[in-house]
């Protein structure tokens, strides 16, 4: 099972590699002038920079906008604002083995 796991997360990497190279780069290199549609296949992302978040909305990226709306630009065109919840039952704390933090790998 482990190895079919590690497979799997091995070609989903590859497959994301891809969709990158062909699909992405061209475009983060010379925008297009309007907006491209959503891939819906994709995850998207969230980022905290109106600068990342413009340049992935253009190239037709999922993204949220992580912020406090005062600083929010007024030329954002916001479609539905929501307020951060977070469930009393998860652990927010950094994982860690005998008092050694082990943080995730960023993706």
């Amino acid at each position: 099972v482990a190895f079919v796991a590690q497979l799997q997360c091995t070609l989903l990497d590859i497959h994301a590699l891809l969709d990158y190279v062909e699909i992405l780069y061209p475009l983060l290199t010379s925008p297009p002038s309007k907006p491209v549609h959503a891939n819906p296949t994709w995850m998207g992302c969230f980022t905290r920079n109106t600068e990342v978040c413009e340049s992935l909305y253009f190239v037709g990226v999922l993204v949220w906008l992580v912020c406090d709306e005062e600083f929010i630009p007024l030329t954002m065109n916001i479609i539905h604002p929501v307020q951060l919840t977070f469930p009393d039952n998860i652990v927010r704390a950094m994982y860690s083995e005998s008092g050694v933090s082990k943080p995730f790998p960023s993706i």
